[in-house]
């Protein structure tokens, strides 16, 4: 196995069904002995993420595999506020991560969950670590479901926390700015996997190629509030060997089980020449 340095940071990028490559890639690492102390999930970033803190990565492997069951986009429309599907697919996606308690018993990783806030449109960055010391901005379900809820897709999420109730979106979602990496500060290495390809980015697009554009812009960001940390890491990219030609909204099996298995084996080619992914203008 190719040696990195801890602390080792994990970026989960998010794409919607495009998830299942993403599973597919980080179920390959995992077994090849890695292991992350820190994890930055956006949308569907913040499930993959959250099943792997939990221990729950043959699950959600398992949920892509066969996702017709979920039936994720249940026609629900709603005028205030506009949405056109039901969360309770959604809800029950998380429903794993519901007693906190327990998920804090069971984390093995601190997990930092991105949403906008649409109160004032700024991303907010929950924080859950392991164990019983350290920060846990639950609860960890709102903040997943929260994460995932595109706008005008899927409603917006209420979460009560630190006695306030906001409203939370997709953290992939347009706000004031760009969404920050800066939480894995102190991290030595740090890998970023991403559905949207380099070449992806600037095309004719479609809704669900303009929307992997904001991904892909944020996800530009990102690097650069990496690269300004004292003590930058090292940051290895990995993103899809061929394009996945799927809607992000097409959450159908005959998509979603290639994609986990073109997911693994991207992943192998990464931890055969991890070198020809790494980001330049990082420190070696």
């Amino acid at each position: 196995m190719p040696a990195f340095r801890s602390p080792l940071g994990l970026v989960l990028a998010g794409g919607g069904a495009h998830g299942a490559w993403q599973a597919g890639c980080l179920d390959a690492l995992l077994e090849s002995g890695l292991s992350f102390d820190r994890v930055l999930g956006v949308s569907v970033g913040a499930l993959t993420g959250a099943s792997y803190a939990l221990g729950r990565m043959s699950q959600i492997e398992a949920f892509w595999k066969d996702v017709d069951k979920a039936r994720l986009l249940r026609f629900e429309p709603r005028l205030g506020p506009l949405s056109l599907f039901s969360s309770e697919p959604l809800r029950e996606a998380v429903e794993p991560a519901a007693d906190d308690a327990l998920a804090r018993e069971r984390f093995r990783c601190e997990l930092v969950v991105v949403s906008l806030c649409l109160d004032d449109r700024e991303y907010h960055y929950a924080r859950f670590e392991p164990g019983g010391a350290g920060a846990w901005d639950g609860p960890l379900a709102a903040r997943l479901l929260a994460s995932c809820a595109v706008p005008t897709v899927f409603p917006p999420v209420r979460v009560e926390a630190g006695g306030a109730s906001r409203s939370y979106v997709d953290g992939g979602a347009k706000g004031n700015g760009f969404v920050s990496f800066a939480a894995l500060a102190g991290c030595r290495d740090v890998l970023l996997l991403q559905m949207v390809r380099p070449d992806e980015i600037g095309r004719v697009k479609s809704l669900s190629q303009l929307f992997g554009d904001q991904l892909g812009r944020d996800l530009a960001h990102g690097l650069e509030t990496l690269r300004a940390l004292p003590g930058s890491p090292r940051v290895f990219r990995l993103f899809p060997s061929a394009p996945l030609n799927f809607s992000c909204f097409a959450f159908r099996t005959r998509h979603c089980a290639p994609a986990v298995e073109q997911g693994r084996a991207d992943g192998g080619r990464f931890l055969a020449e991890p070198s020809s992914f790494q980001v330049p203008g990082f420190k070696a």
